[in-house]
This record gives C-alpha cells, sequence and structure tokens, in this order.
C-alpha cells in the first residue's frame, strides 16, 4: 500500500467489504489504469467520498461509476470542444483533451482525469470544471488528489466552500 492510500485510509476508512469490481466487464474503450488507483478501487470499491467525489472503477456495475464508459463519454465531449486554454495546457504532454481518461466527478459535474503521458504509473491528473473554463492540474496519484482535496490541502476555486467537511466519509455507491 503506498503512503497516499495508507494516509487516504487513515482520514476516510473504507467499508469493511467493499463491492469488488469484475473488470473483464469494463465498457467503453480499453483504459490502462495505474496500479495506485487499482489498489484504490480494491480497498474501496467505487462510491463517493464526502458526499461530493465520484471514484469510477473499471468493471463497475454501474455503467455511470465504469471508468471504461465514463472515458469514453467524456472523450467524445471534449473531442467536439474548442477548448484552447486546456488544449495549450495539455500541447507539453503530447495529449489532447479528448486523450484524458477519467477516473472520477463531483456532483457539480467537474472530472477528474488522468493525463496519459508516458508511464502510467506517474501519469499527472488534471481536475476540469464542469463548463472546460476552469482546470487544475496535480502530479499525485489518484490516491494522493484525493487526499489533498479531502484534507483541503489542494483548494478549487471552481469547488463549494464548505468542501471538505470536518469528518470526510465514503460511502458506497447505493446504485450499484
Amino acid at each position: 500500500m503506498n503512503d497516499d492510500i495508507r494516509a487516504l485510509t487513515a482520514l476516510c476508512p473504507p467499508p469493511a467489504e467493499p463491492v469488488a469490481l469484475d473488470s473483464s466487464g469494463s465498457r467503453g474503450p480499453d483504459i490502462t489504469v495505474p496500479s495506485a488507483h487499482r489498489e484504490l478501487n480494491r480497498l474501496y470499491g467505487v462510491g463517493c467520498f464526502d458526499e461530493f467525489l465520484w471514484v469510477y472503477g473499471c468493471g463497475a456495475a454501474n455503467k455511470n461509476l465504469d471508468i471504461g464508459e465514463r472515458s469514453g463519454e467524456m472523450q467524445n465531449i471534449l473531442r467536439g470542444k474548442e477548448a484552447a486554454d486546456l488544449r495549450a495546457h495539455l500541447e507539453p504532454y503530447g495529449v489532447n483533451p479528448e486523450d484524458l481518461v477519467q477516473w472520477g466527478t463531483t456532483d457539480n459535474g467537474d472530472a477528474l482525469m488522468w493525463i496519459p503521458a508516458g508511464d502510467p504509473e506517474g501519469w499527472d491528473s488534471i481536475i476540469v470544471s464542469a463548463g472546460q473554463l476552469f482546470f487544475a492540474t496535480s502530479s499525485r496519484s489518484s490516491a494522493g488528489v484525493l487526499l489533498d482535496l479531502l484534507t483541503g490541502t489542494l483548494r478549487l476555486s471552481f469547488f463549494p466552500e464548505d468542501f471538505p467537511s470536518e469528518a470526510p466519509e465514503f460511502s458506497e455507491n447505493p446504485y450499484a
């Protein structure tokens, strides 16, 4: 278990028996998933942190929480957008917005995605506001991004002021 996941589980304990994912049943495009995110899914499954941040996994029973399904839909949306600032930001990585891999979302429709450049174990994450006007990049794993958001280390202008709560919790997907 890496340090980010260890700290995240101390802050926000995972369920005793998370719903297992069926990676053979993943939908959408074939998606590479960094090992830290697979470990996050093994411990938590898919669901919601602090009643706001949803985390996806490969093979989620609910297609709305499946990385492949969500990434395919987001890639189609971004393919049709000009998003000049986002494209310029991604240019040094050698990727376009339609290459991003979505690993989570917020209740407001903001997207948490990986920038698939280089070794998947070192992929940066980018958090893009629902209107695609604002974004922030982090060099941390998905678990590290969650930890930073839940501890307030990473504050985003497009996230609600009352997030994070003082005692974040994880809830499994009630719609699984």
